[in-house]
């Protein structure tokens, strides 16, 4: 036996703590503490490889440090699920400062009180069931679940589709039908991950009695559960599983690659919830990995089913309609009344249309060269914002729109009344990212639209469908837009696919349509970012 094989270890011992500490000499830091893990015997020798190196020693202040143990159960936990917990308290996450550092606004005790509850009470602790909001259905969600129960009752593993406008409030009705149902295994399937805050975010003001289980990066930051955690929480509570349609069918038991979700292949589900079916769902891959879910009964929801509509595939009985016209007919008719409804509330959608062919005179009158020959000018969006060496080719053009959507009276920017109403807008522009990043310098060099914190939701140089489809670069991009909103009093998101289905952004009060779009389904779409309550 050589001495190498001599000298191997069979175990090192390990010693799970969180500890927490301050940075007195960072004025930025001031308030905040680093929550920290480390399994190492001495919490500060961990803490000094942080704040110390050779040429430099920062001075810290070790608050308190403690083993990561369960008090019931005696089992282990890191410090991303004692963040959560921070986070379900009403700490704030300070992102500027690092990922571990939270806001204990002068109570520095307090992240040490909210350790020890959060041992004694363990994972269960992130996801209460107090304080749930009560909710009331509008009429037509109430009909929508009504008619789905009728026909899931009537037709054993049967499948519903919601063709319902956006915003119809799909997420809270699915619940209130899961509900009825009586449904303990709830699994919801998206092809577009960054939705997956709306359904946490109704979960947590409005379901109480279901744990929500979710490993997507959309819901990093929110008080989710993995599948360890709720078999760890040890209570038989029925739960909610929010999965990706990616992540799905990477998994070797639904014909991917990867040894992962195991589990939902071998569980019997009570509902499955496809959301945005009108999205991916439609290939022979996504057919065959939902062949292999065992469920009961299936609800698919679609503000634009266009495809699912026209191949027949949902008989008449199985499929609930709800559109914007339906929506305003009812809001108007309480209008009449004089009644304070539930519909009076709802925001209509306004249309405008701009004549920019006014502005590009000298362009129509030359005409355009083809093979050549020269022809009369027919005029196209992505044409007029075509990029050339990171220029508009038509930028006198382009500035010019830009100085009458702020100065000429007709127009949404031009007086300080109407930027009131616009504060966070929402902007589709031309089919390339160049376009987009053109048009974000113009914007800083406006003397209107300076002024406005300039969002950019694009890849790299890919079409809109291709962005549209970029589920990754929409959930960074859904956060890059909520962080600034929350910093800046105004904001311009400019996009050339991304967070134009599914997506949320509640302050946004007018899209910008500044391309030619040929797919129906993508310009209900992204017109209806605009209509929030």
């Amino acid at each position: 036996m050589s001495k190498k094989t001599q000298n191997i270890k069979s175990y090192i011992a390990v010693y799970p703590q969180i500890y927490s500490y301050e940075l007195p000499n960072r004025k930025e830091n001031i308030g905040s503490q680093k929550i920290g893990y480390t399994e190492r015997e001495c919490v500060d020798d961990r803490i000094k490889e942080q704040v110390q190196t050779a040429a430099f020693r920062e001075e810290y202040h070790k608050l308190w440090s403690s083993p990561s143990f369960f008090k019931g159960n005696k089992e282990s936990f890191t410090d991303k699920a004692f963040h959560q917990f921070l986070i379900k308290k009403g700490v704030e996450k300070r992102a500027n400062l690092g990922t571990e550092w939270f806001y204990f606004n002068g109570y520095p005790e307090k992240s040490k009180e909210l350790f020890d509850l959060f041992r004694e009470k363990g994972f269960s602790a992130l996801q209460s069931d107090r304080g749930k909001t009560e909710y009331t259905l509008r009429t037509e969600q109430e009909a929508a679940v009504t008619k789905t129960l009728d026909y899931f009752n009537k037709n054993g593993n049967g499948e519903f589709l919601w063709n319902a406008k956006p915003r119809f409030g799909k997420t809270l009705a699915s619940y209130d039908l899961a509900k009825q149902l009586k449904a303990n295994k709830i699994l919801i399937v998206t092809n577009r991950p960054a939705i997956a805050n709306s359904w946490f975010d109704d979960y947590e003001k409005f379901i109480d009695g279901y744990a929500f289980i979710s490993e997507t990066s959309s819901l990093s930051n929110r008080t989710t559960l993995n599948r360890e955690q709720y078999l760890r929480a040890r209570k038989a509570k029925p739960f909610i599983t929010f999965i990706s349609l990616q992540d799905l069918k990477g998994s070797k038991y639904f014909g991917g690659d990867y040894d992962k979700l195991r589990w939902v292949a071998e569980l019997e589900w009570d509902l499955l919830i496809v959301d945005e079916a009108h999205e991916g769902v439609d290939t022979g891959r996504t057919d065959a990995a939902f062949d292999v879910i065992k469920r009961k009964h299936t609800l698919h929801l679609s503000g634009t089913p266009f495809k699912a509509l026209s191949s027949e595939k949902f008989p008449n009985e199985a499929i609930y309609n709800w559109t914007y016209l339906d929506e305003q007919k009812i809001k108007h008719i309480e209008l009449e009344e004089g009644e304070n409804g539930e519909h009076t509330e709802l925001p209509d959608l306004k249309l405008f249309t701009y004549r920019i062919s006014q502005m590009i005179t000298d362009e129509v009158n030359k005409g355009i060269e083809i093979d050549d020959e020269n022809r009369d000018y027919a005029f196209d969006l992505n044409e007029f914002f075509r990029v050339d060496h990171q220029k508009f080719e038509h930028e006198n053009e382009v500035r010019e729109f830009l100085k009458n959507l702020s100065t000429n009276k007709k127009y949404p920017f031009s007086t300080p009344e109407l930027r009131d109403e616009l504060k966070h807008t929402f902007w589709y522009v031309g089919n390339r990212v160049a376009s987009v990043k053109a048009l974000e310098r113009l914007l800083k060099e406006d003397s209107v639209f300076r002024d406005y914190e300039i969002i950019i939701a694009a890849g790299d140089g890919r079409s809109f469908e291709e962005e549209e489809r970029d589920f990754i670069a929409n959930e960074s991009s859904y956060e890059k837009v909520t962080e600034a909103i929350a910093k800046h009093d105004k904001t311009i998101t400019l996009s050339c696919g991304q967070l134009t289905t599914g997506v949320t952004i509640k302050e946004w009060s007018a899209v910008l349509m500044l391309t030619d779009i040929k797919s129906p389904s993508l310009y209900m779409q992204a017109a209806f970012r605009a209509q929030n309550p």
